[in-house]
């Protein structure tokens, strides 16, 4: 009853839960999909997986062996590994897992948020609706596609609730309560959301304590407590993480960098008109046209709130909500726009001082703080005395308008001239598309500002039920439209959740034990989303396909610099033109025929009369997506320079990306030539050539053309016979259409080290003809390499045997991590510690001689001391709660021991005590009023 008594009603629990179930279990139900987007299908899922398929085979989840040829698990942060929820992954079902976390999740922000609300004595259905409004709000909705950062949303009301109550009374167990939730948000794996909701609970606090000195004694104490708490318990996370970090490609990134993701002042009128910049496509309007990237900007949450955040400035305004509550919330709110805005403030710098701020990546997330903010006053502005004056009535009417006239103005802009309008607010370039989008937008959104215009207008002449009926219903039709609108409705096919694409199936088909794979497509050309539409990356966890390259969001900065594989589709093809970097063992790429494949404008007879044309998508049978002429990207050698000169008796061979029937191909010569003779030919499938007829070179010639034999092909050949043929580029007809072979892999990916594996889904696949060797001894001159059996091996750990007749030196292509470490056996004698030394971008240990089992084992950096950190921290909130259970006990003992007392006529003794002075007796000792103090019937006191 006691528990039944403090939740109060139950129809906004069963609503708030009701609603995210619905939006989560109702799609995969009766369509069959997830609800997942965005770095959700690409990250967040596969190492949720992961790390699920690792714990049920009892491993714990240190280290990822399907991408960057091997990164940390738990130290990458992304996979929030003890995140308590990805323990659903362990016992569920992958799909109904991540459903269950969903749903838990959102209505932990919902249920969250409304006993919070509560908290603050406001009326049940506007904290109902305030909460409503805060889970589908625009900064909650967008990061939706980032579930560390729902993660950290989540524990945002109940760290505030904590605070709050710090505030009141002092209690020590809401310091458990507050070290809890930031324990989970650390535990949840996002630095943004880490640092953001850090910032969040200071400055709610701080403003809360005022200038009292017993409230700030309490929060020096309490949410210090709670703070030590949190860091205890999520030990295990941040300490290994850090050093993650430290040697991550973010390491060296300053202010620069954390600048660039700052939120832009324009977009402010995000907040009146949604789409405004274009949005989904899911109205039939322009995709976002302008700088950054949607879902980071998203801030979207209903007109009304936007009406009452104006409103409730006034300190007279007759909400429920105390004005020195209001005050706090108000200046939460401008702290977290003046953090989002960064750079486009005077105070970057002071800004930039703050511990961690001048390395976020995302600064625009800041915004969760002027979410919370907005949702607050809502309530508040909901939850109206029924004394107001009429002069506030009137100026409440005034207020109202002022969304709808800067609608009305962006409207008429929008109408009369939306080129401008695009381009003045936004990057786009004022298309037909982008200003049928803008018009579109602003009336939507005028009609939702009209709409809540007249809701304020009539507030005073409508019965309160009837007025929030039309308040709900705005605010549901409002936050509906938003979200089925937003990039959550767009839903990955299942082959992507499962892992089974066609283009993961064929890899897989041809993928060599030992070898990994990598995703070439700098452009995008596959569609535009090269990762989405295959799976690829980070798709290929869930396939179980190890990959040089991958999209997380930590990487080692070494490996990264030399590799350039963490930018998706991206691969540093300098490196790989001098041959296969000694440890990566690429065995396969997956590209497209752009990047072999150059169209020209007519057909040259010089390499100077060369000339790219660039072509749209859909003009072009040889390349359908389409093709940028003059790219400049310095992560790869865009066009390579001519090949070198060929010799007698010698070839140069070309690949085209895919198979074509060529009628004729031409090589232009960097140089006159001397006289030769040569031939051309096609290379077939298998690396075999089909041979032409003998073509004469002549002197002083600057090009040759040949026909070459009829047929198929998927590559070009030309050899000398005699003489000397200069530096060279070709070029190839295909029906009335020139190209030539000088895209950015022409160099790179040849016949003979590569073969044709053919094309799936548009893509074209290449495998490498010679072996990987994932680990071997290094030879010597005139020695032969003593050969490496593997004993066993799991992402952890690997064990080998090895004999060697003297000193050597073990090579393991697995990327050089400090959290590795080696022993071995000599002869099946004692176990003997080695070190574990970077090869390259591998690792390397030396034998010694007559090694016998060679083992391998991956401990995260600082694990014993985070380990000792968390447990102990748990062990004390375990004696904590024991203790709290024994005295409740105690107390309902003695409780019960009293009742059965009085019943049986006896009375407990008492001692006869003077009367406690009142405060109506004595002025002096009455206390002062407390807007922080909660009568016992759930209002102010």
């Amino acid at each position: 009853m006691r528990v039944r008594a403090r939740l109060g009603p139950l129809w906004p629990y069963a609503v708030l839960i009701g609603i995210p179930a619905a939006a989560f279990v109702l799609p995969d139900l009766f369509g069959g999909h997830l609800v997942m987007t965005g770095d959700n299908v690409q990250q967040n899922y596969p190492l949720h997986v992961l790390v699920g398929s690792m714990v049920r085979r009892g491993q714990l989840p240190f280290w990822n062996p399907y991408l960057f040829s091997g990164t940390p698990l738990l130290a990458g942060f992304n996979a929030g590994t003890f995140y308590p929820l990805v323990g659903l992954f362990v016992i569920l079902p992958d799909r109904a897992a991540w459903i269950a976390t969903e749903v838990i999740l959102f209505s932990l922000i919902g249920v969250g948020m409304y006993t919070f609300l509560r908290a603050l004595a406001l009326s049940t259905t506007a904290c109902v609706l305030a909460a409503l409004t805060f889970v589908g709000s625009g900064v909650v909705l967008a990061q939706a596609n980032h579930v560390d950062m729902t993660e950290g949303f989540a524990s945002i009301p109940f760290m505030l609730l904590a605070v709050l109550h710090i505030i009141r009374d002092g209690r020590w167990r809401w310091s458990v309560l507050l070290g809890l939730g930031g324990a989970l948000v650390i535990f949840g794996g996002a630095p943004e959301a880490m640092l953001d909701e850090a910032l969040l609970i200071l400055a709610y606090a701080a403003m809360s304590a005022g200038f009292d000195r017993a409230r700030w004694w309490r929060v020096l104490t309490r949410c210090g407590a709670g703070a030590a708490l949190a860091l205890s318990l999520a030990a295990v996370q941040w300490l290994p993480g850090i050093t993650a970090i430290a040697n991550s490609q973010r390491s060296g990134l300053g202010s620069t960098f954390a600048s660039s993701g700052s939120f832009p002042p324009t977009y402010g009128l995000l907040s009146l008109v949604p789409y405004l910049y274009g949005g989904f496509g899911h109205l039939g309007e322009a995709m976002f046209f302008s700088t950054y990237n949607l879902p980071e900007v998203e801030i979207y949450m209903g007109i009304l709130p936007v009406i009452a955040v104006l409103s409730l400035w006034r300190r007279r305004w007759p909400s429920r909500l105390a004005a020195p509550e209001r005050t706090t919330w108000y200046v939460v709110g401008l702290i977290g726009i003046l953090l989002a805005l960064g750079p486009h403030t005077p105070l970057e710098h002071l800004f930039d001082s703050i511990p961690l701020y001048g390395q976020q990546r995302l600064q625009s997330r800041n915004m969760i703080d002027v979410a919370v903010a907005t949702c607050v006053l809502f309530a508040g502005w909901i939850d109206r005395r029924t004394d107001a004056p009429d002069e506030s009535r009137v100026l409440d009417r005034r207020i109202a308008l002022v969304p709808f006239t800067v609608v009305l103005a962006l409207a008429g802009w929008a109408l009369i001239d939306p080129a401008s309008l695009v381009t003045t607010l936004s990057s786009g370039v004022g298309s037909a598309a982008e200003a049928n989008t803008v018009r579109e937008a602003t009336l939507i959104a005028l009609a939702f500002c009209l709409a809540a215009g007249l809701i304020v207008w009539f507030r005073p002449v409508l019965p309160p039920r009837r007025w929030l009926l039309l308040v709900a219903g705005l605010t549901v039709v409002d936050l509906g439209l938003s979200a089925g609108t937003s990039e959550l409705v767009s839903l990955p096919s299942n082959a992507v959740i499962a892992g089974s694409t066609a283009i993961e199936q064929h890899v897989a088909a041809h993928l060599t034990p030992g070898g990994r794979f990598v995703v070439y497509d700098p452009q995008a050309y596959r569609n535009g989303s090269s990762d989405l539409a295959t799976g690829l990356p980070d798709d290929n966890i869930l396939a179980s396909l190890p990959s040089v390259g991958g999209y997380a969001s930590i990487v080692s900065g070494n490996y990264d610099a030399q590799t350039s594989t963490h930018t998706t589709g991206q691969l540093n093809v300098g490196l790989f033109g001098a041959g296969n970097p000694e440890g990566l063992d690429l065995q396969e790429i997956v590209t497209a025929p752009e990047y072999f494949l150059l169209p020209v404008r007519g057909a040259p007879t010089t390499l100077s009369g060369v000339r790219q044309v660039t072509e749209a998508p859909g003009t072009d049978p040889v390349l359908p997506m389409g093709i940028h002429a003059d790219v400049v990207e310095g992560a790869y050698p865009t066009y390579p320079a001519p090949r070198p000169a060929v010799a007698a008796g010698k070839s140069s061979q070309w690949l085209f990306g895919e198979s074509l029937r060529v009628a004729r191909a031409m090589v232009l010569l960097a140089s006159p030539a001397a006289g030769a003779q040569i031939r051309f030919g096609q290379v077939g499938a298998d690396g075999a050539v089909r041979w032409g007829p003998r073509v004469s070179v002549a002197a002083g010639a600057r090009s040759v053309a040949g026909r070459l034999p009829p047929g198929q092909s998927v590559g070009l050949a030309v050899q000398v016979l005699s003489g000397r043929l200069p530096a060279q580029q070709a070029t190839i007809e295909v029906g009335p259409r020139v190209y030539e072979l000088d895209g950015p892999l022409s160099d790179v990916v040849r016949p003979g080290p590569w073969r044709s594996l053919g094309s799936v889904d548009n893509y074209a696949l290449f495998g490498r003809t010679g072996p990987p060797r994932p680990v071997y001894v290094v030879s010597h001159a005139g020695r032969a390499s003593p050969q490496v059996d593997v004993v066993s091996e799991s992402a952890n750990a690997e064990t080998v045997r090895v004999r060697t007749a003297s000193s050597a030196v073990l090579v393991r292509d697995v990327a050089w991590d400090d959290g590795w470490h080696a022993s071995v056996t000599v002869n099946r004698g004692r176990t003997t510690a080695l070190r574990v030394a970077p090869r390259g971008l591998m690792e390397q240990v030396r034998l010694p001689a007559g090694a016998d089992l060679v083992t391998f084992t991956y401990q995260p950096p600082h694990w014993p001391a985070a380990t000792a950190l968390s447990v102990g921290a748990s062990l004390l909130l375990f004696v904590l709660a024991v203790v709290m259970v024994f005295r409740r006990s105690r107390s309902r003992s003695r409780s019960r021991s009293r009742r059965r007392r009085h019943r049986s006529g006896r009375s407990p003794r008492s001692e006869k005590r003077p009367p406690a002075p009142s405060a109506a007796a004595s002025p002096a000792l009455a206390p002062a009023r407390d807007p922080y103090v909660v009568s016992s019937r759930g209002g102010p006191a």
